[in-house]
């Protein structure tokens, strides 16, 4: 590899300094022999920090974590080769689910690309192996390229729909010495626009003269930051707000007008075939949301996307295309000229009356999910997710693996106040919980983070307990101990009436973690109240492990 005097100014020096000039606080990542350059920068500059975690998968999940609490933009750091492919699950999550990470990977020496002489770490392509993922892949052919490419990536990363992007850098530029001057300014603006006003007219006027109107919020309402908008709009109309399970949280529950998330539920189902208008914003109306294409809106459906090819993919659909924020605001002023033209105190002078009646059928459907769920007798399941509910506070972050209590809380668990509820449904991928948590605590030190994971998924991430114990991360989790894949065990034994490969040695769990230096208790299911407010009380990170099969929901009918 090529040597580098202590002291020289290098590529590696013009990646960090356009990291903190674009506003970067923290990074995410492992050193590789290639990108040493880059991290030597680091540890000779302050402005970012580096947070060094076990594997390029968790670091990827962890500037997921990071990034999607935020919205701020998470560089994650890998090395050529086996390093950067390390990273390619996570970083199918953050693209699948709208994440703005920017991946930075070394690469052999620009001479040898695609020469194939088998230098350290080679590929045929690099680049081509992460282009079908994100949103754009680069590469910086000289050092002085860095900034304004880095810049450039920075901008398609946040631009809606907001997603991951890549860029490779040979390690003679990395370790080059470098002649252009420091960086200090870098602009990144991302691209957002509003809905053309003709489909913003078009929409306020079948919402307006609507009777039954819903709207139905997706993720891209957080990633938009359209949270208040949307609570407006539906007070305005008097109408019911649904979400996906990407999109819990954008209203909170207590609100009167929170349908909640239950896409599988008949409640929820017949409340959106009866609609004669549903708004949908930030969704793409995927197979999860729509109990697999199989969810019948036979009303007229307006939909709000910032990517205008996915408008219209599963249901036809009135196209408007733009920032759910932007077109939300553009639609709430659209609706109040209309009204104030047609009549003082409310929409065409229907939303009043709307709102009541909607009111009245939202507490009916969440009375009627809530007592069908109590007569399948869950009592277990149920009283899981009340000790989670009662013990965070309201601005608290829960972090979901797919597992069977994170099967339950998707539909189930009840979001206050400004609570976020990060979830890996974009690729459904295991180990995701963990080092997300990992991310989104480094991004809100001062609030409550909880990662919840089965077993199984914990023993992907289970090293980055040294991560949150070296940083002194204030991450908490809950590790759900049922012998092995749980959730696969269910579809196997229903499917085929056997099981192979789902049941799986464990270790002593809490063993395991005191071996990291972490904190840990044990606890049986019924416990999880006390053992919450005590992990929550420990500075640092701190494990709960309670064991015990749980049995996925049923929808209710």
């Amino acid at each position: 590899m090529t040597t580098v005097r202590p002291g020289v100014r290098t590529g590696g020096h013009l990646v960090v300094e356009s990291l903190i000039a674009l506003g970067a606080r923290s990074a995410f990542g492992v050193p590789g022999v290639h990108a040493l350059a880059i991290w030597e920068a680091i540890r000779a500059t302050s402005g970012v920090r580096a947070y060094g975690t076990r594997t390029e998968l968790c670091a990827g999940f962890a500037a997921d974590g990071y990034a999607r609490s935020s919205g701020e933009v998470a560089p994650l750091l890998l090395s050529t080769g086996p390093g950067a492919l390390n990273s390619l699950a996570a970083l199918m999550e953050a693209a699948s689910s709208h994440v703005p990470v920017v991946a930075i990977s070394s690469q052999i020496p620009r001479a040898l690309i695609g020469r194939g002489r088998g230098y350290l770490h080679e590929l045929p392509d690099q680049l081509a192996s992460f282009a079908p993922l994100v949103k754009r892949a680069a590469r910086a052919e000289t050092a002085a390229a860095i900034p304004d490419l880095l810049a450039e990536l920075w901008t398609v990363a946040l631009s809606p729909p907001s997603g991951p992007v890549f860029v490779e850098i040979p390690v003679d530029v990395l370790a080059g010495a470098a002649t252009a001057e420091p960086v200090s300014e870098l602009a990144a603006e991302p691209v957002r626009q509003v809905a053309r006003w003709e489909s913003i007219a078009a929409a306020a006027d079948a919402l307006a003269g609507a009777e039954r109107p819903l709207i139905w919020a997706g993720g891209g309402v957080a990633r938009a930051d359209a949270r208040a908008e949307l609570v407006e709009l539906a007070e305005l109309l008097g109408c019911p707000v649904a979400t996906t399970y990407m999109g819990k949280g954008t209203i909170p529950d207590e609100h009167p007008l929170a349908v909640g998330c239950g896409c599988d539920e008949s409640a929820f189902g017949e409340l959106l075939e009866h609609a004669d208008v549903v708004l949908c914003v930030g969704t793409e109306l995927g197979a999860e949301t729509t109990r697999q294409y199989e969810l019948k809106l036979p009303g007229q459906l307006l939909q709000i996307d910032a990517a205008a090819q996915r408008i219209g993919t599963t249901y036809p659909a009135v196209a408007l295309v733009g920032d759910a924020q932007l077109t939300l605001r553009a639609l709430i002023e659209r609706l109040r000229e209309r009204g104030a033209a047609a009549a003082a105190g409310g929409v065409d002078g229907r939303a009043g009356e709307r709102g009541e009646a909607a009111r009245a059928t939202v507490a009916a459907l969440r009375a009627r999910i809530r007592d069908r769920l109590s007569e399948q007798g869950h009592g277990t399941e149920l009283a899981l997710l009340g000790a989670v509910e009662a013990a965070l506070p309201e601005d608290a972050i829960t972090v979901w693996d797919m597992t069977i209590l994170g099967y339950w809380a998707a539909p189930h668990l009840r979001m206050r106040g400004q609570q976020q509820f990060l979830y890996p449904l974009g690729s459904g991928t295991l180990g995701y919980a963990w080092p997300a948590a990992v991310g989104a605590s480094v991004a809100h030190p001062g609030r409550a983070v909880l990662g919840v994971v089965g077993d199984g998924g914990f023993q992907y991430a289970l090293a980055e307990l040294s991560t949150a114990r070296q940083h002194a991360i204030d991450a908490k989790l809950l590790v759900v101990d049922d012998g092995g894949y749980g959730i696969l065990r269910e579809y196997q034994r229903d499917a085929y009436g056997e099981t192979v490969a789902v049941d799986l040695a464990q270790p002593r769990f809490a063993a395991l973690v005191e071996a990291f230096g972490v904190p840990v208790r044990e606890a049986a299911p019924e416990q999880l109240p006390q053992q919450l407010a005590w992990a929550l009380g420990v500075q640092g990170p701190a494990v709960v492990v309670i064991r015990g099969a749980l049995e996925v929901a049923e929808p209710t009918r």
